[in-house]
């Protein structure tokens, strides 16, 4: 899979440099994890393990990879987003110019591609992917990857940083103090977008993280799909209410991992569900 340049390549089969092409569960708990999310979304899963990146697990969903699992080396759950890059370790050297620091060193996943973690200048982590010519990732379909926020307490560093490294344009929406939020765009397609911590909600311990939406069956629904995930163990954040993607609703699986769910036929006022987390448990 090539990774190209926004504006050198016409988009309808390429994979442009700042896309988001990889999504990935770090758990305490791979086995109740990866139990959790095949009762929510019908995942299967293949084992992998290499000297280097260690355990984890591809999960498919009809035979499409839609994320990977791995067990943490700390106490906490969390997904990190995957940002598409033509040449992974130049773009490193880019980020770190622009103040970002590498947490996990760059390492090879079989059928994934070249992946290395960094951290921001606005204190976000992010990854990096390098994909394989056989990488495959299936987006917008129900239990594969929807949308995704990074929600952040630096707003305007995470800007400047997202947008010189990657050539994003931004779209505002929101007030500077009260729900600012921002989309992010390569060419005329949405990308990703970066939400504004509300002042209000922020304590010492708040940290910023990023919410991955994944999509909902539309015969099922977002209601019910919560019900579901209730009974498997998990836990609710955010009721479901409807937004301008959809229908959404917050959960923690039982490892405590945050995540959004949405089923995109049911698309009402804006709204993000991260101004409706209060962020700390």
């Amino acid at each position: 899979m090539a990774v190209v340049v926004p504006g050198t390549t016409p988009p309808r089969w390429e994979l442009y440099a700042g896309m988001p092409c990889w999504i990935e569960l770090i758990t305490t708990d791979l086995d109740r994890a990866c139990e959790f999310y095949a009762g929510l979304f019908d995942w299967e899963y293949e084992p992998h393990r290499d000297p280097v990146s260690g355990e984890h697990v591809i999960a498919l969903r009809e035979g499409f990879p839609v994320a990977s699992l791995r067990a943490a080396s700390g106490d906490q759950s969390g997904w990190r987003l995957y940002l598409a890059t033509a040449d992974c370790a130049a773009s490193v050297g880019q980020a770190e110019a622009l103040g970002a620091a590498v947490t996990v060193p760059s390492n090879h996943v079989p059928r994934v591609g070249t992946k290395v973690v960094l951290m921001g200048p606005a204190d976000a982590e992010f990854g990096l992917l390098e994909p394989e010519e056989s990488w495959q990732f299936d987006v917008g379909l129900p239990g594969t990857l929807m949308w995704a926020e990074l929600v952040i307490i630096k707003a305007q560093a995470a800007d400047n940083f997202f947008q010189e490294l990657f050539g994003y344009s931004a779209e505002q929406f929101g007030t500077e103090h009260r729900s600012d939020y921002s989309v992010w765009y390569l060419g005329d397609e949405s990308v990703l977008a970066r939400v504004s911590m509300i002042r209000d909600f922020i304590t010492e311990t708040t940290l910023p993280h990023w919410l991955l939406y994944l999509g909902v069956d539309a015969e099922v629904g977002t209601d019910e799909l919560v019900r579901r995930a209730i009974t498997l163990g998990g836990r609710v954040r955010v009721d479901p209410y409807d937004s301008s993607i959809g229908r959404v609703a917050v959960l923690r699986d039982p490892t405590g991992g945050r995540f959004a769910v949405v089923d995109p036929t049911q698309a009402g006022d804006f709204g993000t569900a991260a101004n409706y987390d209060p962020y700390e448990d």
